[in-house]
C-alpha cells in the first residue's frame, strides 16, 4: 500500500501494479494496492523456478529464476480468477499477463475479468507479428458468435466458476467410445489401471470396454487417447 501510495503521489500517470504470484493470497497486496488508489492490476508476474540445465548457469553457478510462458497460464488464470472474484475490489481493472500464445489465451484472460492483456515471452519466439494474429484471431471468434463489441467478452465467465462444494456431485458424465476412431493401442487401459480405478478392460477384439460400476467419470482415458476416439456420454444421476 506504502509504496503504490507514495508513486500515486509522485507521478501523473496511470499507475498499475504488478501482482507475483510466489505467494499464497494474491488478494492480500492487490487490495493493498486498489485502497492504495491503484488504477488497474497487473498479473501475474513469473513463477520462482529452478532450472538445471547447463545454459542457465553464469560463470558455473547457477540460482532461483523467474518461469514465464506457456507453463504458467494455468496458474495466472487461477489468480486472475481470485481478484476478479473479490467483491472488495469490484470494479477494478486487471491486465492479464503469463503463457499468453494464442487468440484463444487472450479470450480466456478476457472472459475472467481482464480490460487488458500482456504479451512478452510469445513475442520473444514469434516476434510482434503474433499480435496480428491475436486480433485477427479474436474477431473471427467475435464474428462467428455475433459478438459486436469485445466488452460483450469480458468477465463471461466469471459466473461459471463457483467453489468447490457447490459443483453438482449426484451425477456422473461417463466416457463414450468411438469404435470406428479407436486404435486399440490400450493407453486409456493403461491410465486407467495404474493411475485410475481399474475401469476399463480389454476384450477379444482387443478395444476397451468400460466397467460402469468402477468408472468415477474422471476422463483420464480421453486424455491420453492419441486419436480423440473417447467422448462423453449423458450426464446421469449416481446410483
Amino acid at each position: 500500500m506504502f509504496y503504490t501510495a507514495h508513486v500515486k503521489r509522485a507521478v501523473n500517470i496511470p499507475v498499475i501494479p504488478k501482482m507475483t504470484p510466489n505467494i499464497t493470497h494474491i488478494n492480500q497486496p492487490a487490495m493493498a494496492a486498489y485502497f492504495a488508489s491503484a488504477d488497474a492490476i497487473s498479473a501475474i508476474n513469473t513463477i520462482k523456478s529452478v532450472t538445471m540445465d547447463k545454459r542457465s548457469e553464469v560463470s558455473g553457478k547457477k540460482t532461483i529464476s523467474g518461469l514465464s510462458g506457456r507453463a504458467v497460464k494455468p496458474i495466472a488464470l487461477r489468480y486472475i480468477l481470485e481478484m476478479a472474484k473479490n467483491p472488495v475490489m469490484k470494479g477494478l481493472r486487471m491486465s492479464g499477463i503469463g503463457g499468453i500464445e494464442t487468440w484463444r489465451d487472450a479470450l480466456e484472460f478476457l472472459q475472467l475479468g481482464c480490460t487488458n492483456l500482456q504479451v512478452c515471452t510469445a513475442v520473444m519466439q514469434y516476434g510482434y507479428r503474433i499480435i496480428d494474429d491475436l486480433k485477427l484471431g479474436l474477431q473471427h471468434y467475435m464474428t462467428e458468435r455475433g459478438v459486436k463489441c469485445l466488452d460483450e467478452l469480458i468477465g463471461e465467465e466469471l459466473p461459471n466458476f463457483v467453489k468447490p462444494n457447490d459443483l453438482d456431485r449426484s451425477t456422473v458424465l461417463f466416457p463414450m467410445i468411438d469404435r470406428d476412431k479407436c486404435i486399440g493401442c490400450g493407453r486409456c487401459h493403461v491410465s486407467c489401471l495404474d493411475g485410475g480405478h481399474q475401469a476399463i478392460t480389454f476384450g477379444e477384439d482387443h478395444k476397451p470396454h468400460i466397467n460402469g460400476a468402477k468408472c468415477v467419470g474422471c476422463h483420464l482415458c480421453s486424455l491420453v487417447c492419441p486419436t480423440g476416439a473417447i467422448g462423453q456420454a449423458k450426464r446421469i444421476k449416481k446410483l
